[in-house]
């Protein structure tokens, strides 16, 4: 079963997703894990909504802030995805 977003994307649908949407309701992280180009990425951009922000550390700013103050980056953040976070892992540890 492909769902059509557009005629340039066709989306299959995530068994996942509505595990991840229950883990996020009540786990303070939740990790998302998978090869390349697998979706992870299009799955976490489909759980943010408006109590929920999304951050990527691919952006070069986003990533600078996270490794210059990993505690004050996590700490302002009520509800997020943090996507890429392998590229500041300080952010995960105290």
């Amino acid at each position: 079963m492909v769902i059509e977003r557009s005629e340039a994307v066709a989306l299959y649908p995530r068994l996942v997703e509505q595990r991840v949407a229950e883990a996020m309701s009540d786990t303070r992280v939740v990790l998302i894990v998978g090869p390349r180009q697998s979706g992870k990425t299009t799955l976490a951009k489909k759980m943010v909504n408006e109590t929920i922000e999304y951050y990527t550390l691919d952006n070069a700013t986003t990533l600078d802030l996270a490794r210059q103050d990993p505690v004050g980056f996590v700490r302002r953040i009520d509800r997020a995805i943090i996507d890429e976070i392998q590229r500041a892992p300080s952010c995960c540890w105290r």
